[in-house]
C-alpha cells in the first residue's frame, strides 16, 4: 500500500521537490520537525553550524537569518508546510505539513549532518558526529 501525498499541502511531487531542492529550506523543516516552534535566529545559527561543518568555511548566521526572512521562510509558509511568524520571528511545522513527510525523510537519510545540525547549533558537535 503506498502513501498518498496530501494534495492540500504539495499539489504534486514536483512541488515536494521544488520546496525540498535547498538544502537552508530542509534545514528549516528538519529544524522545526525535531524542535517544534523555534526562533528565526535559532533555526539560522543551526544552518550555518552545518553549512560552517559543510564547507570547512565559516558561514555567518545573520547572512542566513537574512536568506530565511526574504526567501525560503515566505516560500515554504506560501506551500503551507511551515506557520512563519515575521513578527514574532518564530517558525513552527504546519498541521498539514505531514505530506511532506515521505519526501523528507528521503533527504534526512542522505543528508545527516544537516539533520544532525537541526539538532544541536554546536558547531564543535556537529563536526565531531560528521568525521
Amino acid at each position: 500500500m503506498s502513501k498518498q501525498i496530501d494534495t492540500r499541502v504539495v499539489e504534486d511531487v514536483s512541488s515536494a521537490f521544488e520546496l525540498l531542492q535547498d538544502a537552508r529550506r530542509r534545514g528549516v523543516l528538519y529544524t522545526v520537525k525535531r524542535n517544534g516552534e523555534t526562533s528565526v535566529e535559532e533555526v539560522a545559527h543551526r544552518i550555518a553550524a552545518w553549512e560552517s561543518a559543510d564547507d570547512q568555511r565559516a558561514t555567518e548566521p545573520k547572512a542566513v537569518e537574512t536568506s530565511l526572512v526574504h526567501s525560503h521562510l515566505p516560500k515554504l509558509d506560501a506551500a503551507g508546510v511551515i506557520d512563519y511568524d515575521s513578527k514574532r520571528g518564530s517558525v513552527e511545522l504546519a498541521a498539514d505539513a505531514t505530506g511532506l513527510e515521505p519526501f523528507l525523510q528521503c533527504t534526512r537519510e542522505r543528508e545527516p549532518t544537516l539533520f544532525h545540525a537541526a539538532r544541536t547549533s554546536n558547531l564543535d558537535r556537529v563536526k565531531e558526529v560528521t568525521q
